[in-house]
């Protein structure tokens, strides 16, 4: 893999990027991470989705409980007006006023009297009602007007902000309140209308209980500066709020949200106005009036508490997140940890499965990739069994080969040295005929022995040289060889009889059929990893394309019985003894001569 340590190893970031998404270590991370931030990300939206439901369910009550007590106390003050103008209608003075025909001016003093104990009346019934703004009495027969402070016929005073209403009104309810402007302070006051008498079937005179917005709007604040209070009817129009503007206008010109047909039951709720605001809207009709009592509450007031917990929910959030991740990293290395063990192992130990690491590392995590290791582990040990099998199999019949080959070369051996010694008798010594004789049964006795297969160079070099001694005797000047070896290889080791069969091949196979003189140029050495003997000659050559045959047959598992000491089969004892990279590979040139180039590990 790439990206390792620098020893070698390599590093969880290593899996990661070879694998991505992929990686066992992330799947774990973004488990672990989804099982810790679930759990804490549900907690925080309860949290928050509870306190804001609390804090508008808390606002929506409180709207509630504080309509309902406006409510209340507008319908008491109402309620205290209506007695007041069913008290005053009752009074004696009042009675002998309404059935008065005419006035006769100037006014008796009875009658002055009268009017004076009936403002008396007023002013007290004003004094010990403190919402009552006036009090005006209108009888119609004399068409006269008495308040607490002023009385005389009706033309003297301001009478058309409630006596256009009386006319309208009069022969259809006896009692009926509205809402209208004052003319004294041009605000507006909540009227409520009486005709006179009280019982009877001709009503012949009217009066009229006010009271005023100064009375009424401190019993009107809100919990909230923000709190808009209506009093409406079932129609939806305004019968009072704060704003003068808006009385007698209907209720959807301000809230169009706001469904009037619910206005004749008690809600609260939260609703969206035009603007997008959230606003609590809470209902409480009046007990004996067709009005209902509404609230507006924007929760803008109530949101900057809840921009504090938003904000300080954000922060846990973050907080949790930075936690979580950490804790998650923390349980996926540990997790991860005997993963990251076998994965180095497996790559230190199988080279061939790290150099393919970045190939697969595309298509597998880490689970797939020690499988796989696993299973290619299992492959090789067949192969390595196969091929030990195969080795054993070669070696036997390699063995068995050179166990026939010495058979008939032993007797061989002791027939040479009885004619050596015949031969010296009959010659009476040593001559050129008992040279050869003793060189030849030499050479036999070390290719004979049943000593180790694998020998020093040293030995192997002898070998040839006795070969070559004999070779020399035979074709006297026409062969030559020189030999160019560096002492330092001499104690490598070889497999025996594999310098002799290359020379052999040489004189017999190159400079025979070339018809001249023949050259052998024996040369060693050694390089950073192995041993090289290069055996050339200048016999008739070898062609590239024969070559390339002779080196790709080397690799042929067949050993020839009838050719046992041949090139073919010194190539195969060195790669059964030695293994692949170690054997021999032939070259040259036609007319030029052939160059048979031996490899050995530099083993001693």
């Amino acid at each position: 893999m790439g990206g390792r340590s620098l020893d070698g190893k390599a590093t969880l970031w290593t899996y990661i990027k070879n694998y991505k998404f992929n990686s066992i270590f992330i799947k774990n991370f973004l488990v672990v991470l989804f099982l810790l931030m679930v759990p804490l990300a549900c907690v925080h939206y309860l949290v928050y989705q509870y306190n804001d439901s609390a804090m508008r369910r808390e606002v929506s009550r409180s709207s509630l409980s504080e309509l309902t007590r406006i409510r209340d106390t507008v319908d008491i003050i109402i309620n205290e007006a209506e007695s007041l103008s069913i008290r005053l209608g009752t009074v004696s003075d009042v009675d002998l006023f309404l059935r008065s025909e005419r006035l006769d001016y100037p006014l008796d003093y009875s009658t002055i009297e009268r009017i004076r104990r009936i403002q008396d009346l007023l002013r007290i019934s004003i004094l010990t009602n403190p919402y009552v703004s006036s009090i005006q009495l209108y009888f119609a027969k004399t068409d006269y007007l008495v308040s607490e402070t002023n009385a005389g016929s009706l033309d003297k005073y301001r009478y058309e902000w409630w006596y256009h209403d009386y006319l309208a009104t009069k022969d259809t309810h006896k009692f009926w309140i509205r809402t209208i402007d004052s003319p004294q302070d041009e605000e507006p006051e909540v009227v409520l209308f009486r005709l006179l008498p009280v019982s009877g079937a001709n009503q012949e005179g009217l009066m009229t209980v006010s009271v005023g917005a100064k009375q009424l709007e401190p019993l009107m604040k809100g919990m909230t500066p923000e709190q808009e209070i209506y009093i409406v009817d079932r129609q939806g129009q305004i019968v009072f709020t704060h704003d003068p503007t808006r009385i007698h206008q209907s209720i959807g010109n301000y809230h169009p949200e706001w469904d009037a047909d619910r206005f004749d039951r008690t809600f609260s709720h939260v609703t969206r106005n035009r603007d997008g605001r959230s606003t609590v809207v809470s209902a409480v009709p009046s007990r004996g009036r067709d009005w209902t009592f509404l609230s507006a509450i924007p929760l803008e007031r109530y949101e900057s508490s809840q921009n504090r917990l938003r904000s300080f929910i954000a922060l846990l959030i973050v907080t949790g997140v930075v936690t979580s991740l950490i804790i998650a990293f923390l349980i996926s290395v540990k997790t991860y940890r005997p993963i990251h063990s076998i994965l180095s192992l497996l790559a230190n130990n199988l080279p061939a499965q790290r150099d393919n690491e970045k190939n697969t590392a595309g298509a597998l995590n880490e689970l797939k990739y020690i499988a796989a290791a696993i299973v290619q582990s299992s492959e090789q040990k067949k192969e390595m069994e196969q091929e030990l099998e195969r080795r054993y199999e070669l070696m036997s019949k390699a063995q068995s080969i050179a166990l026939q080959a010495q058979i008939n070369p032993h007797m061989l051996y002791n027939t040479l040295e009885a004619v050596n010694w015949k031969v010296m008798r009959l010659t009476g010594g040593k001559n050129e005929a008992s040279s050869m004789i003793h060189a030849l049964s030499r050479l036999l006795r070390l290719s004979l022995s049943t000593g180790n297969n694998v020998i020093p160079l040293r030995t192997e070099i002898e070998h040839a040289r006795l070969y070559v001694e004999v070779q020399q005797m035979h074709y006297k000047d026409e062969l030559e060889v020189i030999w160019k070896i560096n002492e330092s290889i001499f104690d490598y080791l070889t497999v025996r009889l594999t310098l002799q069969p290359i020379i052999e091949n040489a004189i017999y196979h190159g400079i025979k059929p070339s018809g001249r003189p023949g050259v052998i140029t024996i040369t060693g050495y050694e390089d950073t990893r192995s041993v090289i003997l290069r055996i050339k000659d200048n016999g008739v050559g070898i062609g590239f394309l024969q070559a390339e045959r002779i080196n790709q047959s080397f690799g042929s598992d067949q050993i020839k019985e009838a050719d046992h000491i041949g090139l073919m089969n010194v190539n195969r004892r060195i790669g059964l003894i030695f293994g692949k990279g170690c054997g021999l590979k032939i070259s040259g040139k036609e007319g030029e001569g052939t160059i048979v180039e031996l490899r050995l590990p530099k083993q001693i």
